[in-house]
């Protein structure tokens, strides 16, 4: 059962698992709102757990840090990979990227999050799902692009 955030309150807090973003301690994140008990929908309570599945990127571990200490703070128990066996990936697998492309069918595909060379890999994988060549965008930092309903124009 997938639910919004507002809906939760619906349910007894044991019933619920949120997956949310922010691991990395991004200040905008949905988890470094709820740390700082600033999200409009979601509180952290006594006893929640939360679960960081991913390894800490170097360069990011003063916000995680400070991640972390308000979630204990708000009386949450953490659990991360300095305390438990906790790892996922952040890139999802072929197999993920498909399950995402045939449960939305978009009519433009965007790969947005890796290098030039694998931005075109996602391509040539959405192709071989179907799509065709002009429905899939290859952008680099900076380009904009125009959609319309049917096309799509690379601007600069």
């Amino acid at each position: 059962l997938l639910i919004t955030p507002a809906d939760t309150q619906r349910f007894a807090p044991h019933q619920i698992v949120m997956l949310v973003t922010g691991c990395q301690g991004e200040p905008m994140s949905a988890l470094s709102r709820m740390a700082v008990d600033n999200h409009k929908q979601v509180k952290i309570q006594t006893g929640d757990s939360v679960v960081l599945s991913a390894r800490q990127i170097p360069g990011n571990e003063k916000s995680i840090s400070r991640l972390i200490n308000h979630l204990y703070k708000r009386h949450a128990q953490v659990y991360d990979s300095t305390s438990s066996r906790i790892h996922v990936s952040g890139h999802g697998s072929q197999e993920d990227l498909k399950m995402m492309l045939e449960a939305t069918r978009p009519k433009f595909f965007i790969p947005i999050h890796g290098e030039y060379r694998q931005l075109y890999q996602h391509k040539k994988f959405a192709c071989t799902l179907g799509y065709k060549s002009e429905q899939i965008i290859l952008v680099e930092s900076g380009d904009t692009i125009e959609l319309e309903s049917s096309c799509w124009t690379h601007l600069y």
